[in-house]
């Protein structure tokens, strides 16, 4: 205790304040996010993003060249397909837009970790993240049949040469549904990086924008959570 304990020592130099610091952040810890569209020669700005584009797959590799180039260390795709359906056909189809950005990327960039958002908001018609029950306009999610297009779509982005991927779906058992699929469909050495404690905000609106994922109707507080619940995120304390 004071007057023994000064904590001020380890703060009057800015080098000594460098050799204590408990968290840095550099380049080893960023992930650059790449949204990929069809077509050729396209880069089309996100208006509520100044900065982020929209980008077809030429241009995709043009970015991920440079991003290695910076020291980044990985990418991660999100797609906007062509033509959305209720089966989210574009998110697991093996000629799907993120599947065509990875397998480029990586031919062009071998280095360059690739990861691939796992969701389905963005590919389909409805801007909701899966199944929905037959005749509902309310929003809501069928969760169990939904695990299977997740299923479908992890496996075939890991066919595509991705390196990690990603889910954030936000539906009930979908972390082990994909690693339990990966590991059938013989990809037990692709880890799964779940960034999946998503709250229901208005905060995601111009990520929704870069994406094209916005709902058609309805919200999406049936399946993200409540942002009053923090203790909800924390692993052990989920029902």
């Amino acid at each position: 205790m004071f007057p023994n304990h000064r904590p001020r020592r380890l703060r009057n130099h800015p080098q000594i304040r460098r050799m204590v610091r408990e968290t840095v952040l550099n380049t080893n810890d960023l992930i650059y996010p790449l949204f990929a569209v069809p077509g050729k020669g396209i880069a089309e700005e996100v208006s509520s993003m100044a900065g982020v584009y929209q980008l077809s797959v030429d241009k995709i590799v043009e970015e991920a060249k440079d991003v290695y180039h910076l020291g980044i260390p990985a990418i991660i795709l999100f797609g906007i397909p062509e033509d959305k359906d209720l089966e989210a056909t574009g998110a697991w189809h093996d000629c799907g837009i993120v599947q065509k950005a990875a397998a480029a990327v990586k031919q062009a960039v071998p280095e360059l970790i690739v990861i691939a958002d796992t969701c389905l908001c963005e590919y389909t018609s409805h801007g909701h993240c899966g199944y929905l029950q037959v005749d509902d306009l309310t929003g809501r999610v069928l969760n169990d049949p939904t695990l299977e297009l997740l299923k479908k779509t992890a496996i075939s982005q890991a066919k595509a040469g991705v390196d990690i991927i990603a889910p954030s779906g936000m539906m009930d058992g979908f972390v082990g549904a994909i690693r339990t699929a990966l590991d059938a469909a013989g990809y037990q050495d692709i880890p799964i990086m779940s960034y999946a404690a998503k709250y229901a905000s208005s905060y995601y609106g111009p990520f929704r924008d870069a994406a094209d994922s916005s709902p058609q109707f309805g919200d999406r507080r049936t399946y993200q959570m409540d942002s009053a619940n923090a203790r909800e995120a924390t692993p052990g304390n989920r029902t």
